[in-house]
């Protein structure tokens, strides 16, 4: 009777938890910068978006409004909120307030009493409110300082310089970011604007509870590690209470499966529980292209109370670094996803707007999407961005994308005192517990570049500083963030590198800064060759694996009339378009490649000339990461390593960059507006699982070369024990007949790369009377189980073609769905680069898109995101071009 008694009392005492909570967001919030700002807004809001709402400021991304309104960040802020409380709130004996984010450096007063100040946008913050600051009618009072004059100001004060001082003057941007937890791009990049904001981008509370209830908080669930001998996982969680120590019964279940658990523990403030969960019970989550993104519930209990949840998906992860033996340097750089190596086909993701409360989930989904719809399987979460919000993780998770997860440091030397650290030790600890349970999560990194610039002496720093420049590297990345991750991330479900690039367990072995981060032979590598021909595979590096690399396009008409009214400004050269280039020497860079393969515009008309040089961007754009795709594709087997050099296996692409955080001229193959440019499409087709490559060795040899060869290729991920057939024809572009043809049937009996058929291209060219002034192009399909897929190469730059009008048009457009519309187009000779664009009011995108047509028709459908209702084919306005149009006057 009495342990039945003792028992009920206890079950009573766990079961009646109270919390009341109490929403401080809303459009009734004021606020002013006590000079020449004062305006009611939203929260979640910053300064630019209220006062934009408020008329009081036009859009910042139009103009020059990004230097325009520099002033507002130059200034401290103050954000007040009148609200009111029920007695009963009143009542409760613990009251907190809490936010989840804010942006960044603030005091928070409430009814006169000083609450808490806040210097970090990465954390949440918590406070305790004392009841007697509370009353029934109440004013919230945030004080912000200025986050430029901040970082300035801890930039003074700190015992040592930190470079850099600031950032290139070509960037417009603001100084010493890197002493200020604060996302570092705000501060400008070679992309982006310095708008640096201020405000409330997350959501903000008051919570009242009862101390004398049981209160437990999930803190973490982490897939841990997969047992292969059991066949089982282990999956941690972290329990946390405020209550003095006392011992309860917990349930977990994993929903749509008939596993459960239950355990009586002692909770002393914190408890990590380790399950078993048996492998049978499970599917597993497979990165996209590979298999199916299954997700399980686990729900855990306290007594019939619901404490929480998490959505979780069961893989391992493996980064595979091994030696490769006698007589090949170097070790291998690769990701394992449930024990099956894995081609990461991927892109490096920035945050889409400056401003976050403007970024809907909506957006992120539709951008994510595009990365699934384009064959990537990961993406790279840089570190100069943020942490993104829970829905993007969760998307992705759904997406089947995996996530190489910097953490936010790039690009500069970092303060290292004690309170930097405490901070920056504390920033890891919340955000790897809040994301570590997201199967898309693969890998950590500690910053982005930092490493390099350390080993190189990007910033020029002092022979006797090196030494300790090093020490205080170490001491950030290594003493301070990786063993904060080891701290949480436990297991050996989650790889950790210190830095990208780096050169993986060799940079261990150097102490953690190698002699060269970017050795080919070693981890990741970052490379750019803006300075050679962008569409020679010889340009690049055969890595083990590029996590960088890419080249700047222009945005579509569109985009720009979204920032300027000028017609002035939509000139290539026009200062509009040299304000809005961030990197130094970008657009001649650009127009050099241009000049290089591509023919130039002759039309006087300005608009439509840069019209054309905007096609022959994303043309170049496109063309350049096919070559660096095609290149690191056919090196991907560790059969295709070079004895002579090492060189090979490379097992991974990440090209810069998939997003725009504005318009501009940038890396991005999806425009701020989520318009896939060109590069994009070509995307989607050079991270295709079955995959034909042509290449002429060497590159564009001229025809008379009797020791250039023209080979092909299938690169094959998927297929084993099956049939295909590759068909290539040889073209003039004055007919849609082929001058030769040949083919070969292809058995796919491996995964790797297949080296199909090889000709003599002096032979070949000689068979089929091409020269050197007359050039050929050779066009191939591959068909295989149902699918075809196609290949062009070119046997000379296009500009030397002579380029004959194919007469394309458009036959017909049908809508065959809510969403979905089938476009007919006609030519009656080959076309390059036939570009298809519609009206900026509609947004989707294409099947395919900057394609070559060597048949009369073809029909390409066009998605919109969302349901057209009122399809009216003469208000449609689809627009098409082709290489040729650019040599019309």
């Amino acid at each position: 009777m009495f342990q039945q008694l003792v028992y009920f009392l206890f079950v009573l005492f766990i079961s009646s938890s109270n919390s009341n909570r109490i929403s401080l967001i809303g459009n009734d919030w004021t606020i002013t910068n006590k000079i020449n700002h004062t305006a009611q807004g939203t929260i979640p809001g910053t300064i630019h978006t209220i006062l934009l709402a408020a008329n009081q400021i036009p859009e910042p991304y139009m103009d020059y409004n990004d230097v325009d309104l520099r002033y507002l960040i130059h200034t401290n802020w103050m954000f007040t909120k009148k609200f009111n409380l029920t007695l009963d709130f009143l009542a409760s004996n613990q009251i907190t307030i809490h936010l989840e984010q804010i942006d960044t450096v603030a005091n928070i007063t409430l009814n006169t009493c000083p609450i808490g100040r806040t210097n970090s946008m990465f954390i949440p913050y918590i406070f305790n409110i004392t009841n007697s600051c509370l009353k029934l009618e109440n004013e919230i009072q945030i004080d912000f300082e200025s986050p430029v004059l901040y970082a300035l100001k801890q930039a003074d004060a700190y015992n040592d310089t930190v470079p850099p001082l600031c950032t290139p003057n070509v960037q417009n941007g603001e100084c010493h970011v890197q002493f200020i937890r604060k996302e570092p791009c705000s501060f400008s990049w070679d992309w982006g604007p310095a708008f640096a904001p201020i405000g409330i981008p997350g959501n903000i509370y008051l919570e009242g509870v009862n101390t004398t209830d049981i209160i437990i908080e999930l803190e973490s669930v982490n897939l841990a590690s997969y047992n292969a001998v059991d066949k089982t996982w282990q999956v941690d969680v972290m329990l946390s209470s405020n209550n003095d120590q006392f011992t309860s019964k917990f349930k977990f279940i994993l929903q749509d499966t008939t596993w459960s658990y239950e355990t009586t523990v002692i909770l002393n403030h914190n408890l990590s529980i380790f399950l078993t969960i048996p492998d049978e019970h499970v599917l597993h989550w497979w990165p996209n292209g590979y298999g199916d993104q299954p997700l399980y519930t686990l729900v855990i209990s306290n007594e019939d109370n619901i404490i929480g949840s998490r959505l979780i998906g069961f893989r391992t992860v493996q980064l595979i670094q091994h030696d490769y033996g006698t007589g090949i340097n170097g070790s291998s750089f690769y990701f394992a996803i449930n024990f099956q190596p894995i081609f990461i086909k991927g892109s490096n993701w920035i945050p889409p707007d400056s401003f976050q409360e403007r970024v809907s989930d909506e957006k992120l989904e539709r951008l994510l999407r595009s990365a699934q719809l384009s064959n990537m399987n990961m993406l790279r979460i840089w570190g100069g961005g943020i942490y993104e919000r829970d829905s993007f993780y969760e998307i992705a998770d759904r997406l089947g994308i995996m996530l190489w997860h910097d953490f936010m440091f790039a690009c500069s030397l970092y303060p290292v005192d004690e309170s930097f650290l405490t901070n920056v030790h504390d920033e890891i600890i919340y955000q790897v517990k809040r994301l570590q349970h997201h199967p898309s999560i693969a890998l950590w990194s500690g910053n982005n570049e930092n490493e390099a610039a350390v080993a190189q002496n990007w910033y020029s720093v002092p022979v006797e500083k090196m030494n300790k420049t090093k020490d205080d590297y170490r001491k950030l990345y290594v003493d301070t963030i990786m063993n904060a991750v080891k701290q949480v991330d436990k297991g050996n479900n989650r790889p950790f590198v210190t830095s990208s690039p780096s050169n993986g367990l060799e940079t261990i072995v150097e102490n953690y800064i190698a002699k060269d981060p970017q050795d080919p032979l070693y981890g990741d590598v970052h490379f750019y060759g803006y300075q050679d021909d962008s569409w020679d595979p010889t340009t690049y590096p055969i890595t083990r694996f590029l996590s960088e690399t890419g080249i700047q396009s222009l945005p579509s008409l569109d985009t720009w009339y979204e920032t300027t009214m000028n017609s002035s400004d939509l000139n290539f050269n026009s200062s509009f378009i040299l304000h809005r280039e961030h990197s130094e020497n970008q657009l001649t860079a650009m127009m050099k490649h241009i000049e290089s393969n591509l023919p130039l515009p002759v039309t006087n008309d300005s608009l439509r000339n840069f019209a054309q040089l905007i096609y022959l961007s994303q043309i170049n754009q496109a063309m350049t990461l096919k070559s660096i795709s095609d290149l690191c594709r056919l090196h991907s087997s560790i059969d295709m390593i070079n004895p002579k050099t090492s060189q090979g296996h490379t097992m991974g692409l990440m090209y810069w960059q998939i997003n725009d955080i504005w318009q501009a001229p940038t890396w991005a193959t999806i425009e701020y507006g989520l318009k896939w440019k060109m590069s994009h499409y070509y995307v989607g087709h050079m991270y295709a699982p079955v995959y034909p490559i042509a290449t002429l060795t060497p590159y564009l040899a001229n025809v008379t070369d009797e020791n250039a060869q023209v080979s092909f290729y299938v690169v094959n991920e998927l297929l084993n024990n099956t049939r295909g057939d590759l068909l290539c024809s040889i073209y003039a572009l004055d007919t849609l007949s082929p001058r030769l043809s040949f083919g070969n049937n292809i058995l796919f009996n491996s995964l790797g790369v297949q080296n199909t058929m090889n000709y003599s291209y002096s032979l070949l060219m000689k068979r089929v009377d091409c020269q050197d002034n007359s050039p050929c192009i050779i066009h191939c399909l591959l068909n295989y189980n149902q699918h075809q897929i196609g290949q062009t190469l070119f046997l000379n730059r296009p500009k030397n073609y002579q380029l004959l009008n194919p007469n394309l048009q458009i036959e017909s457009i049908k809508q065959i769905g809510p969403t979905d519309f089938n476009i007919t187009i006609t030519v009656d000779r080959p076309a390059l680069f036939v570009w298809l664009d519609i009206s900026a009011n509609v947004t989707g995108y294409f099947s395919r898109n900057g394609f070559h047509m060597f048949q009369p028709s073809m029909t390409v459908t066009f998605h919109s995101w969302t349901p057209i209702t009122d399809f009216n084919k003469d208000n449609f306005d689809i627009r098409h071009t082709s290489l040729f149009d650019v040599t019309l006057p």
